[in-house]
């Protein structure tokens, strides 16, 4: 009886191979703070350097065309769409396509005739932690609630070295707004 109990290599192996596999399928802990996704859409948008962008600091006026909304859990069911018509004060720095941030404050004009006051950062430097576009919804329409995107592919209009990047263009980035 002893010898079939025994231990040897490969049932040590299976055995820990086992325990292994059921760490790694094991069903996560809920997270104390769940995001809760308000609303999702699509987005559009363009900034233009004054002067060039040429790896200095310039001016950065942008607007943007919000569509195609959707309010998952149901809190801004009328929201389908907004408009940014331009971000005054916004600076950016660098140069595109890396390492580019454009940081600034800007109002989303919602279809409803509300508003959301936004501060943002868009960046392309994956050493900033800012990756992408995170903003945050100071007060207004969803105030508290954060926006996100994923980095998406641009256009731009000149080169960085060679009189600087006066646009750049996104036709096409999806935006989360959680709380």
């Amino acid at each position: 009886m002893a010898a079939a109990c025994a231990r040897t290599p490969a049932r040590t192996m299976l055995g820990a191979l086992t325990l292994a596999a059921a760490g790694l399928f094991a069903v996560p802990a809920p997270a104390a703070h769940a995001q809760d996704v308000d609303l999702v859409c699509t987005a559009a948008f363009q900034f233009n350097f004054t002067p060039p962008l040429d790896f200095t600091t310039v001016d950065a006026d942008g607007v943007a065309t919000i569509a195609s909304c959707h309010s998952p859990n149901n809190s801004h069911p009328r929201l389908l769409s907004g408009q940014v018509n331009g971000t005054p004060g916004a600076e950016a720095e660098g140069c595109s396509p890396a390492p580019l941030r454009i940081a600034g404050e800007t109002a989303i004009e919602w279809n409803t005739g509300r508003t959301s006051h936004v501060t943002f950062v868009i960046s392309t430097d994956p050493t900033s932690g800012d990756l992408g576009l995170s903003a945050h919804i100071d007060r207004g329409v969803m105030a508290g609630d954060t926006i996100t995107a994923a980095p998406v592919i641009a256009t731009q209009n000149g080169l960085c070295g060679l009189g600087g990047v006066r646009s750049l263009t996104s036709n096409a980035a999806a935006l989360t707004f959680t709380r």
